[in-house]
C-alpha cells in the first residue's frame, strides 16, 4: 500500500538530504512510500495514487528505516553536491562499471569528503558511476599510492548487465 511519509519517515529523509545538499528535493517532487521503499512521482501520478488507483509507484530513490538508505537512480536526482564525488580515468571508469574498487592512480577530480562517507564515482564527463566509500577523507586520497584502493564500490550502473539485485540502495 502506497502512502506519504510518516513525520519520523520525512526527518530521516530530510536529515539525508541535508547531508547531500538537497533539501530544495522534497519542494520540487512528491515522494510516497511502499513498505520501506521510498519513489519519487510526479504530481498527476500522485493524484492518481491519492485516489488509490493501483500502478507502479514511480522511481525508487532509496529505502527509509532508522536511516535513509540510497539508491543508484536516487544518486541522479541527488546529484547537485559536487563536493561528495570522484572522477575517474576511462581505466577507472571501465573497472568501476565491472564491479571494481577505485583505485589511486584512477582519480582525475576529487571533491570534499571525509573518510568513510558516501561517494559519487563520476567519469570525465561528471556522468554518476555509482556510489562507493571513500576509504580516505578528500585531503589525503590524492596521496595514495599506486594499487591502492580509494573508493569502495557499493553500487554501479554496470549491475543491470550482470543481473544483479539493481534496486540495491546504500
Amino acid at each position: 500500500m502506497l502512502r506519504d511519509l510518516s513525520e519520523k519517515e520525512e526527518k530521516v529523509l530530510r536529515s539525508a538530504l541535508k547531508f547531500f545538499k538537497s533539501l530544495d528535493f522534497l519542494k520540487e517532487k512528491k515522494v510516497v512510500v511502499k513498505g520501506k521503499e521510498v519513489f519519487v512521482v510526479s504530481e498527476e501520478l500522485y493524484e492518481l495514487l491519492k485516489k488509490g488507483i493501483d500502478c507502479y509507484p514511480g522511481i525508487k530513490i532509496g529505502e527509509i528505516g532508522k536511516r535513509f538508505r540510497l539508491t543508484l537512480e536516487g544518486s541522479f536526482w541527488l546529484m547537485k553536491n559536487e563536493k561528495k564525488k570522484v572522477c575517474v580515468n576511462e581505466k577507472g571508469e571501465m573497472l568501476f562499471l565491472y564491479g571494481r574498487d577505485v583505485f589511486a592512480e584512477s582519480l582525475l577530480k576529487v571533491g570534499e569528503f571525509e573518510e568513510n562517507e558516501i561517494v559519487f564515482v563520476c567519469n570525465r564527463y561528471s556522468d554518476v558511476l555509482g556510489i562507493g566509500r571513500a576509504r580516505f577523507d578528500s585531503n589525503r586520497i590524492l596521496e595514495q599510492t599506486k594499487g591502492r584502493v580509494v573508493v569502495e564500490n557499493l553500487v554501479d550502473r554496470g549491475a543491470y548487465l550482470r543481473h544483479e539485485k539493481v534496486y540495491q540502495a546504500f
